[in-house]
């Protein structure tokens, strides 16, 4: 199997914690998150519990002692519907891109869910980055950046790695100051000649390249990460929606909704009750 330390070897690896915790789960458990989608990744441990997931490929139990990994962008809706004495949920939100927002774990094969050796591995690396408390803010940021590397590593290590994974890092490495600058230009998205000039790349080429390397067009590529940073700011406690529209350089606020919700399948108004509401895994 290929060392996945090989494969990142012509690009940056970056990891970001979001969210995290052991949460207690009350008895009788009946949770239930509501369908729901998000641009990272939610990794859910169970410790005395059993859950019962429903993605867009299909529905299956995640029991007592194994995780779940739901991909960046998947529909999905977990139930927590029975457990043992003292169950919790173990779990941890997170982004693993490589130059600074192509998803690290699309270049695997990932199991449905993990078990047995693969879980407690799994497990352990996720309650060490839950664990990191340190007196300075830097040296909680290298601390996490650490456990996250170890996380990603018990994540992908019985993995196999895509057949075009390699082609793929060859072209992001000829992309990369392309998607930099598309990036660094979320509010006013420049054309396709400028982004293309910055890989010195005819219009033509740079398409082409980019569909092999993203899995889709530089402009749909682009509407997804102006729509993730969106829903990184309404996460932000007194961020509204028309604030939201104005910083990232939408038509209206309307536009903006309707974009939203044709990503995420609610409404920006709607994302801001259910985020109070929802079980916090």
């Amino acid at each position: 199997m290929t060392d996945p330390t090989e494969l990142t070897c012509s690009g940056n690896l970056s990891f970001e914690f979001l969210a995290g915790d052991r949460t207690p789960l009350t008895l009788p458990i009946h949770l239930d998150t509501g369908r729901r989608q998000f641009p990272f990744h939610v990794l859910v441990n169970n410790s005395g519990a059993n859950s019962r997931a429903e993605t867009a490929l299909s529905i299956f139990w995640v029991l007592d002692g194994e995780s779940i990994l739901i991909r960046r962008d998947e529909p999905h809706r977990l139930r927590m519907l029975r457990g043992g004495p003292k169950p919790v949920s173990i779990w941890c939100h997170f982004r693993a891109e490589l130059f600074h927002s192509v998803d690290f774990l699309d270049f695997f094969e990932l199991p449905e869910k993990f078990t047995g050796d693969a879980a407690r591995a799994i497990r352990e690396s996720c309650e060490a980055l839950l664990d990191v408390h340190t007196a300075h803010p830097l040296q909680e940021l290298l601390h996490r950046q650490s456990a996250g590397l170890l996380l990603l590593e018990a994540i992908t290590r019985d993995a196999t790695p895509r057949r075009d994974a390699a082609e793929r890092l060859d072209d992001l490495a000829r992309l990369a100051p392309a998607i930099e600058f598309m990036e660094r230009h979320l509010s006013a998205p420049p054309s396709l000649a400028e982004i293309a000039a910055r890989a010195h790349l005819s219009e033509s080429r740079f398409t082409v390249l980019f569909k092999r390397a993203m899995h889709c067009p530089p402009g749909s590529w682009l509407r997804r990460l102006r729509l993730a940073r969106a829903h990184e700011l309404l996460s932000r406690p007194g961020m509204t929606p028309t604030a939201v529209a104005a910083e990232l350089g939408f038509y209206d606020v309307f536009h903006f909704s309707h974009q939203f919700k044709r990503q995420f399948g609610i409404t920006p108004t709607g994302f801001l009750r259910g985020r109070h509401r929802s079980p916090a895994f």
